[in-house]
C-alpha cells in the first residue's frame, strides 16, 4: 500500500506551518467551510503533480509531503522556485534529455507511475462528481499504457516509434509541430507548397535583376582595378620619396661628422666663443672704445705723468726763489748798513723774485687743473669699460684678463668664426635629420633600395603626388556612386542564396511532412486497432466489477455497463431503459450519481495503478446523498477500501459525523485547525 505519512504546509493559506500526519488507513477530515481543508487537498495534488500556474499561491510558501511503501520512503519539497524528490533520503533525478529536449516526470508520475490525468480522474475527487473521460481516453495519455500492460503489437510499437521521432526531430529543429489530425497535416504541406512557390518567384525575380544590372558590376570592378593602380603608383611614388628622405638623412650625417671633426681641431677656440660672440654684440662705438682703450689709456697716462713732473720742479723751484728772496732781503738790509746802493739792489732783486713767483703760481695753478682733467677723463673711461666688461657672459676676473683675451680673440678671429660657424650648420642639420620613429616609417615605405636619388629627382615629387591624390578622389567618388547599386546586387545575391537554402529546407520539409502523412495514417489505423482492442479488455474487467460494487456502494439493484468504446450506461429498477453515460446526471438523483462515478473511479484506479494502491484523497464523495447513502458510502471506503487503499476524506458536513459513530474505531479523526 502507497501511504501519505504526512505532509507540512509553512505560509499557504490559513496555515503557517501546519503539520498533518496520517497514521490510520482511513483518515476523516471534516470541518467548517474555509477552514481549509481545498488548501490541504490542493497541497496534495501540487506536491504530487506540480504544474506551470500553481492551484494555491505560493510565494513564500513550501509544501513538504511524506510517502511510505513497504519499503521504500519518498519526500517531495515544493515551493515557488519547483520541486525536489526523495528516495530513501537520497535526491531522484527528474529531467533527462532525449535528442535535445528536456522531459521532466514529475512526483506522482514517478512514485506511482501513473500520469496527472488518470490520477485526478480515478484517485482524487475534489468536489466534483464526473470524470473527463477525453483526459482519461486521449491517445497520448492511453496508448503507452496500452503497449506497457500486455499489447505487444509489433506493428503498433513500431508505428508508435515512428511517431515519436518524427515529432521529438521535428519539434526541436522548430521545422514543424505535432500534427495529431490528418486536417492539421494538410494544412502545414500547403503551406510548404505556397512557401516553395515564393521563394522560387522571388529567386527567378532577383535572378533577373543581377543579370540587368552586370554593366554595373563591370564599371565598379574597372573603377576598383584603377584605384588600385593609381594606389600603386602612390605607393611607388612614397617608395621614392622615403628613399630620398633617408639618403638625405645619410648625407647630413656625414656632414655633421665632417664639421664635428673640424670644430674638434678647433677645439682651443671653444672658450672664446662666448667672448667673441659678446663683443659682436656691442655697439660698433663701443668695439672701437675697447679696441682704442689702450693706446688712449696710455697716452692719457704719460701726459699725466709728465704734468705731475712738470709741477714737481715747479714746486722745487719756488721753495729755492723763497729761500733766495729771504736771504736776499736779510743781506740788503744787513748791506744797506754799510753801503748804501746794496740795499736797493736787494729790493730790486726781491721784486725781480716776487713776479717770478707769481708766474710760476700761474703755471702751478693750470698744471693742477690739467691733472685734474686728465684724472677725470681716467676715470671716466676706466668705468666705461668696467661697464662694457660687466655686461660680457664670459667669465672675465680682471681687465688684464679681458684684454688678454680680447688680444687672443681678435688674433684668431677667424678660427673662432669658422668654429661658430659649423657649430651652427651643425644645429641645422641635426634639426633636419629624422627621428628613429620618421626613420621606420621611411623604412616601411620602400620597395626598392638599389635606386639613388639627388634634389633634382624628388622636386617634382610633391606636383605628382597631388595629381595622382586628385584623380584617386575622383575613381574614389565614382566607386561610392556606383557602391550603392553593387551593395544592392549583392545583397540580392545573398538573398538568392539564402532562399535556395530556404528552397531547400522547404523541399526535405514536404519530404517529411509526406512521409510523416504517411507513417501518422499508417499509425493511426493500427492505433485504432489496438485502441479498440484494449478498449475491448477494458469493459470487459470494468463489467466485471462494476455492478458488483455498485450494488455493496448503493445497496441496491443497480447494473453498470460499459460498451467497447468505454461508454457506459445505468440500469435502475426505476427506470425500464438503460440510462447512457449522458443522461444520468439528469436522470436520477445526485446521491446516485455520485455513487456511480465514485464507483466508476475506484475500478479506473485499481486497473490503471496497475496493482499498484495508490491513495485516494476524496473532497466531498457524497456531498448531494442523503443520510442512509451517505452512510453506506462512508461505510464501503472505511471498512472496505482502506483496507487496501489508505483513503483520505475532507468534508464540511460535521452534522453528519454522528453518523458514522459506530465506525470510530476504523478511522482516524484530523482537525485543519491552525495550531501553529
Amino acid at each position: 500500500m502507497m501511504k501519505i505519512k504526512r505532509i507540512l504546509i509553512e505560509n499557504i493559506g490559513p496555515y503557517k506551518n501546519k503539520e498533518f500526519i496520517f497514521e490510520h488507513s482511513c483518515s476523516l477530515i471534516i470541518d467548517k467551510n474555509e477552514a481549509g481543508k481545498s488548501v490541504l487537498a490542493k497541497s496534495i495534488l501540487e506536491a504530487l503533480y506540480p504544474s506551470k500556474q500553481p492551484l494555491i499561491p505560493l510565494n513564500n510558501g513550501k509544501i513538504t509531503l511524506e510517502i511510505e511503501s513497504d519499503n521504500e520512503f519518498f519526500q517531495i519539497t515544493r515551493n515557488y522556485r519547483g520541486y525536489q524528490i526523495f528516495k530513501n533520503g537520497n535526491p531522484i533525478k527528474h529531467e533527462t534529455k532525449t535528442k535535445g529536449r528536456i522531459i521532466k516526470k514529475l512526483p506522482g508520475e514517478i512514485i506511482f507511475n501513473i500520469p496527472k490525468e488518470i490520477f485526478i480522474n480515478s484517485s482524487y475527487l475534489a468536489q466534483k462528481a464526473g470524470i473527463n473521460t477525453k483526459e482519461l481516453y486521449s491517445v497520448t495519455s492511453f496508448l503507452e499504457q496500452a503497449i506497457d500492460t500486455g499489447f505487444q503489437d509489433t506493428s503498433a510499437s513500431s508505428a508508435l516509434t515512428k511517431i515519436k521521432e518524427a515529432l521529438y526531430d521535428n519539434i526541436h529543429s522548430g521545422a514543424i509541430f505535432p500534427f495529431n489530425t490528418k486536417g492539421k497535416l494538410d494544412t502545414a504541406i500547403k503551406i510548404w507548397e505556397e512557401k516553395l512557390t515564393e521563394y522560387e518567384e522571388k529567386k527567378a525575380y532577383l535572378q533577373n535583376l543581377v543579370e540587368e544590372q552586370t554593366e554595373i558590376i563591370k564599371n565598379y570592378i574597372e573603377s576598383l582595378s584603377e584605384f588600385e593602380n593609381i594606389n600603386h603608383e602612390i605607393i611607388k611614388l612614397d617608395s621614392d620619396y622615403a628613399t630620398w628622405k633617408i639618403q638625405q638623412n645619410n648625407f647630413y650625417l656625414r656632414e655633421i661628422q665632417i664639421l664635428e671633426k673640424r670644430n674638434d681641431e678647433l677645439k682651443e677656440f671653444e672658450g672664446m666663443v662666448e667672448f667673441y660672440k659678446n663683443f659682436e654684440n656691442l655697439k660698433p662705438e663701443e668695439q672701437r672704445f675697447i679696441i682704442l682703450y689702450e693706446n688712449e689709456i696710455q697716452s692719457l697716462q704719460e701726459d699725466l705723468m709728465l704734468k705731475e713732473e712738470k709741477k714737481k720742479k715747479i714746486k722745487k723751484l719756488l721753495k729755492k726763489l723763497s729761500l733766495i728772496n729771504i736771504l736776499t732781503v736779510i743781506s740788503s738790509i744787513l748791506g744797506g748798513i754799510f753801503i748804501d746802493n746794496i740795499f736797493y739792489i736787494g729790493v730790486i732783486f726781491c721784486l725781480f723774485a716776487f713776479f717770478y713767483q707769481l708766474k710760476l703760481n700761474s703755471e702751478n695753478k693750470k698744471l693742477n687743473h690739467d691733472i685734474k682733467t686728465l684724472n677725470l677723463k681716467h676715470d671716466e673711461i676706466s668705468k666705461k669699460i668696467d661697464y662694457i666688461i660687466s655686461n660680457f657672459t664670459a667669465p672675465i676676473n680682471s681687465k688684464n684678463e679681458f684684454f688678454s683675451l680680447f688680444k687672443k680673440v681678435s688674433t684668431h678671429k677667424n678660427e673662432i668664426k669658422e668654429f661658430i660657424e659649423n657649430s651652427r650648420k651643425i644645429e641645422e642639420l641635426k634639426k633636419l635629420l629624422l627621428s628613429e620613429k620618421e626613420i621606420d616609417f621611411y623604412e616601411s615605405k620602400i620597395i626598392s633600395r638599389n635606386k639613388e636619388f639627388n634634389n633634382l629627382n624628388i622636386e617634382d615629387y610633391e606636383q605628382k603626388k597631388e595629381k595622382l591624390l586628385n584623380l584617386k578622389e575622383q575613381i574614389n567618388d565614382k566607386i561610392h556612386k556606383l557602391q550603392a547599386d553593387y551593395d544592392k546586387i549583392i545583397q540580392h545575391r545573398k538573398e538568392i542564396e539564402k532562399i535556395t537554402d530556404h528552397i531547400q529546407v522547404a523541399v526535405k520539409n514536404l519530404e517529411i511532412l509526406e512521409k510523416f502523412k504517411e507513417a501518422l495514417q499508417k499509425s493511426f489505423e493500427v492505433l485504432e486497432n489496438i485502441t479498440k482492442k484494449h478498449h475491448e479488455l477494458w469493459s470487459q474487467k470494468l463489467n466485471e466489477k462494476a455492478s458488483k460494487l455498485l450494488s455493496n456502494i448503493t445497496d441496491k439493484t443497480v447494473h453498470i455497463s460499459f460498451g467497447k468504446d468505454l461508454s457506459f450506461n445505468i440500469k435502475v429498477p426505476e427506470i425500464e431503459y438503460p440510462l447512457p453515460e449522458k443522461e444520468i446526471e439528469n436522470k436520477l438523483s445526485g446521491g446516485i450519481t455520485e455513487q456511480i462515478y465514485l464507483t466508476v473511479r475506484l475500478i479506473l484506479a485499481d486497473i490503471l495503478s496497475k496493482g499498484m494502491k495508490i491513495p485516494f484523497i476524496l473532497d466531498e464523495p457524497f456531498a448531494h446523498s442523503d443520510d442512509e447513502r451517505f452512510f453506506k458510502g462512508m461505510k464501503y471506503l472505511i471498512q472496505e477500501i482502506a483496507n487496501s487503499n489508505q483513503v483520505i476524506i475532507l468534508s464540511c458536513h460535521q452534522n453528519r459525523l454522528k453518523l458514522i459513530e459506530e465506525l470510530k474505531g476504523f478511522f482516524c479523526l484530523i482537525s485543519v485547525s491552525n495550531e501553529a
